[in-house]
């Protein structure tokens, strides 16, 4: 049965401590997280289809993780807003997106067009 409260702020959100503290209070599990650290902070896998009657899925922060099943709520309040920052696309041949520049690593992909078709890679 879905519990757990999502909070999806800025860690520096003294509205959204109180909420949390609230909530505490009850016993509700809680997961605050800042969609702006998607990739080294944050990363997430979700998944429904037929079948299946609920989201499934991992969401991960850097101290705590849900199973998006078990998320009942979610409380959105002023998120740190997404920059998906500078990369290129990966070459067509099916290889691993580049690393984006500074982070060694390609975890915060973004979609991207290839100029002067309708296909979308990911960067």
């Amino acid at each position: 049965m879905a519990s757990t409260v999502l909070v999806l702020t800025t860690l520096e959100d003294v509205t959204a401590d109180l909420v949390i503290s609230a909530l505490n209070e009850r016993e509700t599990p809680v997961v605050r997280a800042d969609p702006a650290d998607l990739g080294a902070g944050l990363s997430f896998g979700a998944r429904i289809g037929a079948g299946a009657p609920a989201w499934g899925g991992r969401l991960v922060t850097g101290s705590r993780q849900v199973e998006l099943g078990k998320v009942a709520a979610v409380y959105y309040r002023r998120p740190t807003p997404w920059d998906p920052g500078t990369g290129t696309c990966p070459p067509s041949n099916g290889t691993s997106p580049s690393p984006r520049p500074g982070t060694g690593s390609a975890a915060s992909c973004t979609p991207c067009t290839v100029p002067g078709t309708s296909t979308t890679r990911w960067r």
